[in-house]
């Protein structure tokens, strides 16, 4: 049970890693930060989120690739751009495991070299 419990656990924060590229409410019509080549997640009015592979950023309309169909996503429609970040996410994982290692390896360490000299009973 404990490894299934690890397992989601990192599945969740795999999967939590975003940055928001682009919000209508506070960038409005600044789609600088969009490049080509790069996938993306986009949240437009109305429809459900879906993930597309950006072709070209054009005056009206951003072109991509979702699920093997060219789409044009039009920039008036668009609410959220997010961006997945992979590396930011490997290093949160090996960051943490590496701390509670060197936290459990402490604490076995300061059992194992305590005396029992030292308690009262």
């Amino acid at each position: 049970m404990r490894t299934f419990s690890f397992i989601i656990a990192l599945f969740l924060l795999l999967q939590s890693c975003t940055t928001t590229i682009y919000r209508n409410s506070v960038n409005k019509d600044d789609f600088s930060a969009i490049q080509a080549g790069k996938k993306y997640t986009f949240y437009e009015n109305g429809k459900p989120k879906y993930k597309a592979r950006v072709s070209a950023v054009e005056e009206n309309k951003i072109v991509g690739i979702a699920n093997n169909q060219e789409v044009n996503i039009a920039k008036n429609d668009i609410r959220v751009i997010k961006k997945n970040n992979p590396g930011g996410t490997t290093a949160i994982v090996v960051g943490s495991a590496a701390g509670m290692t060197a936290f459990v390896a402490l604490i076995i360490s300061l059992v194992n070299n305590s005396s029992p000299d030292y308690y009262y009973y």
